[in-house]
C-alpha cells in the first residue's frame, strides 16, 4: 500500500486487514437525493474468499466485499445495535460484521446453512479440532472394512461405492461424537467434501454428471479440508472479538423470531435468490442426502424445512408473482421490527424470462417504497469471474454485453 506526500511516494507502514483490500471500486454516477453509483468487483472468487468465507461452498453466494462495504458505509449507532440478514445462505454477512466488531443476527430456512454460518463465526477450539481428526482417521483405517455403501438409486447415480462406503463411515464417527463445536465443525468439513468426491462437477451450481472426473480418496480429502479450515480459522480468530455476537437461526423470513422486536435492528442487509437463477434444495441435494442424519438434531426436529424456500426457478408468470409476493411479505417484517431511521439495504439483479428483460431491480424499489421505506442510495455491481458452463452467463452476466440487466445494492431508510 502506498500513500501519496506531497510530490512523491512512500511505503505505508499500516498494513490494511485482509477484508478491507478488496473493497468495491465506487464510481458516481448520479449525486442527487437518491445516490447512484457502479461499484467494481474486479476480484477472482479466491481472492474474495478469504478467512472462514473459504469453510463451506455456497452456491448463489454474494461476494464477500458486498457485505463489507454495506457495512462501511452504515455502522451501528451503538454496541446494542444488530444487523440481521433475513437470506443468510453461508454467513457471509455474520463474517464481514464480526470482522468489523458489528453484532450480528442471521436467518435461513435451511439447517445446513444455518450450520455453516455458525461454525464461520465459531470461536472453536482448533487444537482440539486437530486431535479429533487425528482419532478419526485412527478409527477409520481400522474400521472402514465394516461399512457399505447405501444401496439406493440416488447414491448409486451420485458416488461410487468406495466413495459412498468412505462417506457412510466418517459420517458414522461423526454422529457418535458428542454435541460440541469441534463436532460442528468437522460435520461442516464432511458436507463441504461431498460434492468433491462426487461424480459430479465441482464447481457448476446444478449437480451434474461428470463422467471424465477421476476419484477422490474420500479421507484424504476430508483430512485436507478440516486442516484447511482451520488454518483459515485461526487467521479469523486472530482478527476479531469474541465477545462480538454472530449467531445464525433457522425459521422462516415471513414471520421473524420475537427476539427481534427489541427495536435494534439498525441494519437488514438482504439477498434473496435471483429470480431464474435455481432453486437451492436442488442444488445442495447431494449434501442434503448425507446431511440426512444430522438434520434432527439441528433443526430441533423440524425436518424437511429447507424444502419449503422460496422460489426462484423457472420464471414462469406465476412463480414470478409469487416471488415478488414474498418479498413484500419479508420486508414488511424487517419494517415491523426496526425504527425509524433504521436501514435495509437488497442485494437483487434482473434476470430475462424467454429473451425478455424482468426488471427486477426497478420491481423490488417499487415494491419497498410502497411498504414505506425511502430509498436514499442505488448501486450497480459489476463482476468479471467466469461464471462456469452451467451458470447461465446469459442470465447473471451484468458486466459487458448485457448493458440492459442490472445486478442491484438497494438502500433504502425507515
Amino acid at each position: 500500500m502506498t500513500q501519496k506526500t506531497l510530490d512523491f511516494e512512500v511505503e505505508s507502514t499500516i498494513e490494511v486487514p485482509i477484508f478491507n483490500k478488496f473493497l468495491p471500486t465506487i464510481s458516481k454516477m448520479d449525486d442527487g437525493p437518491v445516490k447512484v453509483n457502479e461499484w467494481d468487483i474486479p476480484n477472482t472468487i479466491k481472492e474474495l474468499s478469504y478467512l472462514t468465507h473459504s469453510h463451506y461452498r455456497y452456491y448463489g453466494k454474494f461476494p464477500s466485499v458486498v457485505a463489507g462495504q454495506i457495512l462501511e458505509q452504515l455502522p451501528p449507532p451503538s454496541d446494542k445495535h444488530y444487523v440481521l440478514d433475513n437470506f443468510c445462505g453461508s454467513g457471509t454477512t455474520l463474517v464481514e460484521a464480526k470482522l468489523r466488531g458489528i453484532k450480528s443476527f442471521g436467518l435461513d430456512i435451511s439447517w445446513l446453512s444455518v450450520l455453516a454460518s455458525n461454525v464461520k463465526v465459531s470461536n472453536v477450539d482448533i487444537s482440539a479440532v486437530q486431535a479429533e481428526l487425528r482419532l478419526l482417521v485412527q478409527w477409520f483405517e481400522k474400521n472402514k472394512c465394516s461399512f457399505e455403501a447405501p444401496e439406493d438409486s440416488f447414491s448409486q447415480k451420485w458416488f461410487e461405492d468406495c466413495a459412498a462406503k468412505d462417506l457412510n463411515a466418517i459420517r458414522h464417527y461423526l454422529l457418535n461424537l458428542t454435541e460440541s463445536e469441534v463436532k460442528d465443525f468437522l460435520v461442516v468439513a464432511f458436507i463441504g467434501i461431498v460434492r468433491r468426491v462426487s461424480k459430479a462437477h465441482d464447481g457448476e451450481v446444478r449437480p451434474h454428471i461428470n463422467k471424465k472426473k477421476k476419484q477422490r480418496d474420500v479421507i484424504s480429502a476430508f483430512s485436507k479440508k478440516v486442516n484447511d479450515m482451520c488454518k483459515d480459522h485461526i487467521d479469523f480468530i486472530g482478527l476479531v472479538d469474541d465477545n462480538v455476537n454472530a449467531t445464525s437461526l433457522l425459521g422462516d423470513n415471513l414471520s421473524l423470531p420475537e427476539q427481534f422486536d427489541d427495536g435494534l435492528c439498525y441494519l437488514a442487509i438482504s439477498h434473496p435468490p435471483y429470480l431464474n437463477s435455481f432453486n437451492y434444495a436442488p442444488v445442495f441435494s447431494l449434501e442434503f442426502y448425507w446431511g440426512e442424519l444430522f438434520e434432527e438434531h439441528y433443526t430441533g426436529g423440524v425436518k424437511k424445512l429447507y424444502k419449503s424456500e422460496m422460489r426462484a426457478h423457472p420464471a414462469n408468470e406465476k412463480l414470478t408473482e409469487g416471488y415478488f409476493s414474498h418479498l413484500k411479505k419479508c420486508y414488511e417484517e424487517t419494517y415491523r421490527i426496526q425504527k425509524d431511521g433504521a436501514y435495509l439495504a437488497i442485494v437483487i439483479g434482473d434476470c430475462t424470462r424467454n429473451k425478455k428483460l424482468v426488471p427486477v431491480v426497478q420491481k423490488t424499489i417499487e415494491l419497498v417504497k410502497e411498504i414505506g421505506y425511502e430509498l436514499v442510495e442505488v448501486n450497480y455491481r459489476t463482476t468479471h469471474y467466469g461464471l462456469g458452463k452451467y451458470a447461465y452467463s446469459h442470465r447473471a452476466d451484468y458486466h459487458g454485453d448485457q448493458e440492459e440487466k442490472k445486478d442491484g445494492i438497494i438502500i433504502f431508510k425507515k
